[in-house]
């Protein structure tokens, strides 16, 4: 906590050294009689937008969201400079005020969490301050015209750099904590500063084009019109994704209530999965869909009887043939949440043998094992070895290791048991819920 505090402390003391040095070279724009109130007029105008952009936030999670205010910074960046555009966004943040998604009243961030907002804010400010460098290497002699090749150019370059470093600085604060690998996290997220870049580009070239024009301010109103409309839809969007995930904390909730011994079991099979699948290069979409499918793996646990599921001894054949059904169950009990087949797959066959044994007895042949399921079989089986249950003790890492060795190729694929092998030292699967926080 004191190397983040620190690292905040950093970060904020250099935003607010660019946000003076912005300040000084914005006040040059000011000085000529002739253009003093059109360009009054244009900092009231860009500002409301950016206000407004910041008090429509969308919620990822509780305490996550994400918002619409780096399109009107393009639009200033392509117009006016990235000194104005420093300025305006630090007083807008001061004059937003943003609704408490619980109890729904409104509150300021700088008064509710100082700390946290001045790193935020610095981060952001010096995002832009870097990626305005590049802006004007590439634009500079653009001579005010919006629609250039070098201003596109410069906008596009701008964009990913400011994008880029705001990502870098965050994952840095979660890097310092231990709470994730520094080029993992970068790996996993990278992904999304493109789509960010499309998004922008276009709208913050014609915002500012609209600036540009004589007596063109009422269209800005004109233009918030779908600008909001895109926001409402992603917001569509992710509240189905997070009524999801909601039904699958709650399957999970129900198993982990149901049986006490695997408590904590589905999440350490997610993250166990995860590192499967970024070790053996998988892309975002499937590794989200093993994780997924490891949340879940244990639905069907909940049609079995608590005195099969918790017996203290060895179970009779017709006790665990009813537990060999757990997965078939599962698989029906998630059919309705309309999950991809990587999913259903791991569900369904996460018991099934690589060499084509296992349960169901129906299923994939010899050496055909799909991977979500053979990745879900090896992240199991080591977490089934290593804790308790109410048969046996849990056995040492070593063992386990040695047992995996043991049956790749049989029980296992021998693929992924060998990339399981070469990163479970570093693993630490007893944190799996924390780690998982900033990994999904």
């Amino acid at each position: 906590m004191k190397k983040q505090k620190l690292y905040m402390l950093c970060v904020g003391l250099i935003g607010a050294a660019v946000f003076a040095t912005s300040a000084y070279q914005a006040f040059a724009l000011f000085q000529d009689p002739q253009t003093l109130f059109d360009n009054i007029v244009y900092c009231i105008v860009l500002l409301a937008v950016l206000v407004i952009c910041h008090m429509m936030p969308i919620y990822i999670t509780s305490d996550k969201t994400m918002e619409i205010s780096f399109v009107p910074v393009v639009a200033c960046v392509v117009t006016k400079g990235v000194a104005l555009a420093v300025v305006l966004f630090t007083i807008s943040t001061m004059l937003s005020m943003i609704q408490d998604a619980n109890t729904k009243k409104y509150y300021s961030p700088w008064l509710r969490a100082s700390l946290k907002e001045f790193f935020n804010v610095s981060n952001v400010l010096i995002s832009i301050w870097i990626g305005g460098l590049v802006y004007n290497l590439i634009a500079q002699k653009a001579g005010g015209t919006v629609f250039t090749w070098s201003v596109v150019l410069g906008a596009v370059a701008f964009s990913f750099v400011a994008i880029l470093g705001n990502l870098i600085f965050f994952i840095l604060y979660f890097k310092l904590s231990e709470q994730g690998r520094f080029f993992a996290l970068l790996r996993d997220n990278i992904g999304g500063i493109l789509p960010n870049i499309l998004a922008t580009i276009p709208l913050g070239l014609v915002i500012g084009y609209i600036l540009t024009q004589a007596n063109a301010y009422l269209w800005i109103v004109l233009f918030m019109g779908p600008l909001m409309l895109a926001r409402y839809s992603f917001k569509i969007y992710l509240d189905s994704h997070t009524i999801l995930l909601r039904t699958i904390a709650s399957l999970v909730e129900a198993i982990e209530a149901k049986d006490p011994y695997t408590r904590g079991h589905s999440h350490r099979l997610a993250y166990l999965s995860c590192e499967i699948c970024k070790a053996m290069s998988c892309s975002r979409s499937f590794t989200d869909q093993v994780m997924m499918a490891a949340l879940l793996h244990d639905t069907g646990k909940i049609g079995v009887e608590d005195a099969v599921l918790l017996k203290p001894g060895p179970l009779t054949e017709e006790e665990y043939d009813i537990i060999k059904q757990h997965p078939v169950v599962g698989r029906r009990i998630i059919e309705s949440i309309n999950l991809s087949e990587v999913v259903n797959d791991a569900v369904l066959y996460h018991h099934r043998r690589y060499d084509g044994t296992g349960y169901p007895p129906e299923g994939p042949a010899a050496g055909e094992l799909p991977l979500s399921a053979a990745i879900l079989a090896v992240a199991d089986t080591y977490d089934a070895i290593t804790t308790d249950r109410p048969y046996r003790a849990g056995q040492t890492k070593a063992r386990a290791r040695e047992i995996l060795e043991e049956v790749a190729g049989t029980q296992l694929d021998p693929k992924v048991v060998k990339v399981f092998l070469s990163i479970e030292p570093r693993l630490r699967p007893e944190d799996a819920e924390k780690l998982l926080l900033y990994t999904i």
